[in-house]
């Protein structure tokens, strides 16, 4: 009886300083107000977004975001800012200035490889324009600079 009532005793301490008790592996998450760092991937910086099988690349910069492909002109509007979906980073240019075309660019969190190069990216890419859709990787570009040339 005495072991039993400083077990208990033990267990309440260490929860009371904010230790799980042994056994407990419960992640608490991060309070809704928690910065978006804090919750999920960083989409902050400049960010390089490939795809092939057509290559294009789409570059997303403090001031714009720009899609090149071949054989077709470069679509480059301001940057609205990255909204966070979920997980997801997410650049939409709709109304920012419909006359240069809306580009929406969709980063999900994961390992995505080119098949091309030995490159390792942390995000899968989706790029949305004038009704295509293009699928990719894409890492910030400090990131890929430390990697090996395609």
């Amino acid at each position: 009886m005495l072991r039993t009532a400083a077990l208990w005793i033990l267990v309440l301490s260490l929860t009371a300083c904010g230790e799980a008790p042994m056994g407990a592996s419960e992640e608490a998450a991060p309070p809704a107000d928690a910065p978006a760092s804090a919750k999920g991937a960083n989409y902050s910086g400049d960010i390089d977004v490939v795809g092939t099988e057509p290559f294009w690349a789409v570059k997303i910069r403090s001031g714009s975001v720009a899609l090149t492909r071949p054989d077709s002109p470069e679509v480059s509007n301001a940057n609205p800012g990255v909204r966070i979906d979920g997980e997801q980073g997410v650049w939409d240019s709709s109304g920012v200035d419909e006359e240069k075309g809306r580009l929406v660019v969709r980063l999900t969190p994961g390992v995505c490889t080119d098949g091309m190069s030995d490159r390792v990216y942390r995000f899968y890419a989706e790029v949305w324009i004038d009704g295509e859709t293009l699928k990719g990787c894409a890492e910030h570009t400090a990131v890929l600079a430390a990697q090996p040339k395609p």
